[in-house]
């Protein structure tokens, strides 16, 4: 039910700034093959002692952990966390530049809003509708062409499949669809 939607947002394990906390790790050591609170604080521009109580959450939940040279390093739940919340992101900004013509720059920060909100068979949809729309297949291409022409002509709030209180466009400029 939509009204106990909103609680579902307790039930994820990680915060937004958590899992921004594991993608800095995830570059840090890509990039220099080792991570420190300190890099995370400056890669992330906060303080210290912000990223300190971050890391310790993150320890004690499993997702990474800290050797004896204060250095951090996934485990595995922290390693197929991050995998997933990368391929979400993929996915997510795949369908926003792609399907919807958003620019780059403005798909990836729109995927970074949600990519770890969505449940996994949602991702696993979107990744099959993305793979779809992105083929060669006959009727992938006629969707594509049918979605380029078309403009959807919205008529009252009354009839309207979507709008709620008033006209989702009213007042806006309508753009179109590529």
């Amino acid at each position: 039910m939509l009204k106990d939607t909103w609680k579902k947002f307790d039930e994820i394990e990680l915060t937004h700034s958590s899992v921004h906390h594991l993608m800095a790790m995830h570059e840090l050591l890509a990039r220099n093959g080792y991570v420190r609170g300190v890099d995370i604080a400056k890669y992330l521009n906060i303080s210290r002692s912000s990223v300190s109580i971050t890391i310790h959450k993150l320890v004690k939940k499993g997702y990474i952990r800290e050797d004896e040279n204060k250095f951090y390093h996934f485990t595995e739940k922290g390693r197929a966390l991050i995998n997933d919340v990368l391929s979400k992101r993929r996915i997510i900004r795949l369908f926003f530049e792609k399907v919807l013509n958003l620019p780059s720059k403005r798909a990836e920060e729109e995927a970074c809003k949600v990519e770890h909100l969505l449940e996994e068979e949602t991702g696993q949809k979107l990744m099959n509708f993305i793979g779809f729309y992105l083929s060669e297949r006959q009727e992938a291409t006629a969707f594509k062409k049918a979605l380029d022409q078309f403009i959807y002509d919205c008529n009252t709030v009354e009839s309207c499949e979507f709008c709620e209180l008033h006209c989702f466009f009213a007042g806006k400029k309508t753009v179109p669809s590529r």
